[in-house]
């Protein structure tokens, strides 16, 4: 039996890969060092056409049993519609948005593991090279992973590592001055909460949220973002999800932009962000309920920060020839949560790359897969951070590039 490939990381980029060589029959291990708690991921994304449709024949599904299985308010029978007036960055045509719907991304990676096998709890701790099948070092060999956990892999030709922006498996083995995570000038905050279904939802958000429109947005003095969308929906709840951006101030202090926070401060909410909503002006609904900053006191708010990764191409694939470690997703190419579509560039790498695997696209291998997939990373990162720039209508010129 084919040794299974392991992949770092069971977010979607990880998942797709896993199961679209599932699909071809490869077999893979998914390695996750996230304990398996529950639901993860309840949120929602927007998928777009370009990269859901080559989703449907791994999965058995057609476009509308898909869509009933992931949307945000499938369990009350919706598609997970988007408001017309709604601006879909397509990243100069690189995504066709014509079919985009609201999907959520813990109902979408529950459909993605099906058959695929994950093994939680498993957090890398190192990673060796040129480890010959008997064991021991030396020129030519395989690679292991060691785990927090003392357990290691088999000694293995290729591994990926979809392991995220904050990727272990690249900290480890590629060079940091190569590495360019880049933090970009907006003041992003996220906050969720519940309320009740029926009538009471209706009575206070009115017919901006519906079947139709599961996310709406606005914008206030030429510079303030507002969004409010569903994260998932039933008979009894709805998930409420929104966003407060603007540019970050220059030449001054700005206590809602912390680019060098911990991962662990995020949730340290300043009292200014009150303060600002509270300034806010005209509000309709559903922007003036869920924007109430007295309401918001008691919602999970997040200090996000908007990130870029920039790995140069001679790396990816020195690191590729030396060891046998192919690197993708977030790990590479992250985009800023607004204004990016790293959801479905994390599908199309993993969909892409069990092709490249299976010798399925012309015969191409990983290295050729690198070649062809990063002017695709490099338009997606140049395009995300145009859109959150366009979203702000902000002047400021930012880089992005790969």
């Amino acid at each position: 039996m084919t040794q299974p490939i392991p992949i770092i990381g069971a977010g979607l980029a990880g998942l797709t890969l896993s199961r679209t060589l599932l699909y071809h029959n490869i077999p893979s291990v998914l390695y996750e060092k996230a304990p398996k708690a529950g639901r993860r991921n309840n949120y929602a994304i927007t998928l777009h056409k370009t990269a859901y449709q080559p989703l449907l024949s791994i999965l058995g599904l057609d476009e509308h049993a898909f869509k009933r299985r992931v949307a945000v308010d499938a369990e009350t029978g919706g598609l997970g519609s988007i408001a017309r007036d709604v601006n879909l960055p397509s990243h100069g045509g690189l995504y066709d948005t014509t079919g985009s719907f609201r999907a959520n991304r813990a109902r979408l990676e529950e459909v993605l593991g099906e058959g695929v096998e994950i093994r939680w709890g498993y957090a890398v701790e190192g990673v060796e090279v040129g480890v010959q099948q008997g064991g021991g070092g030396g020129g030519g060999g395989g690679v292991k992973l060691q785990f927090h956990n003392g357990e290691e892999t088999p000694c293995a030709k290729l591994v990926i590592g979809a392991d995220g922006v904050h990727s272990i498996v690249r900290k480890l083995l590629v060079p940091s001055a190569a590495v360019a995570v880049e933090i970009l000038p907006y003041a992003v905050f996220n906050g969720k909460y519940k309320v009740d279904g029926g009538q009471t939802f209706s009575r206070e958000y009115g017919s901006a949220l519906t079947r139709e429109a599961n996310l709406v947005s606005t914008t206030q003095n030429n510079k303030c973002a507002l969004s409010v969308s569903i994260n998932e929906s039933n008979t009894d709840q709805v998930y409420v999800n929104w966003t407060f951006s603007r540019p970050a101030l220059c030449n001054k202090h700005d206590p809602l932009h912390r680019p060098s926070r911990s991962l662990q401060d995020a949730k340290q909410i300043p009292e200014e962000l009150f303060n600002e909503v509270r300034a806010l002006s005209g509000l309709q609904p559903p922007f003036s309920a869920v924007f109430d900053p007295e309401r918001m006191r008691n919602d999970r708010i997040l200090h996000w920060l908007m990130r870029t990764t920039a790995v140069p191409l001679r790396d990816l694939q020195t690191l590729f020839n030396d060891s046998g470690v192919c690197l993708m997703g977030d790990a590479v190419h992250a985009e800023p949560i607004l204004g990016g579509n790293g959801a479905n560039a994390a599908i199309m790498d993993g969909v892409t790359l069990a092709e490249a695997i299976a010798g399925r696209a012309n015969g191409s291998g990983v290295e050729t897969w690198y070649t062809e997939r990063y002017g695709v990373w490099k338009r997606g990162v140049e395009e995300s951070v145009r859109a959150i720039r366009d979203m702000h209508h902000a002047e400021t010129q930012m880089s992005g590039n790969l």
